[in-house]
């Protein structure tokens, strides 16, 4: 079981979401790489580095652009969202199978195919 979360216009709502990423039990974080067009701002992540700039830049505060969410529809401030991801990096950095499935980016979990 797990959680998506998304980066969405600055409204709560699950409307027109770019999906970036799953938080599941056992797991460190997995990412979705991005590479699209959204709305008036170009979404370009490959690495977690790029993920944070890009939500520092876009979704730090209630008064930017955008806002992270969750699945459930619930705002996640954008200091949760990075400690909960960096939290389970350590947690569960010696789990074998991290990587079967998706790529390693210095450390991090990347999917380039769409997931849920």
């Amino acid at each position: 079981m797990g959680t998506n979360y998304y980066v969405v216009p600055n409204r709560p709502s699950i409307e027109e979401p770019v999906h970036i990423g799953k938080s599941s039990i056992g797991w460190m974080f997995l990412f979705q790489d991005a590479n699209e067009p959204y709305r008036d701002v170009p979404i370009v992540w490959h690495s977690y580095g790029e993920v944070k700039d890009w939500l520092y830049k876009h979704a730090y505060s209630n008064a930017d652009d955008y806002v992270i969410i969750d699945e459930y529809d619930e705002i996640v401030p954008l200091d949760d969202f990075i400690e909960m991801v960096e939290r389970k990096q350590k947690q569960f950095k010696d789990n074998p199978d991290n990587f079967v499935y998706c790529r390693n980016v210095n450390g991090y979990r990347f999917e380039e195919r769409e997931f849920s």
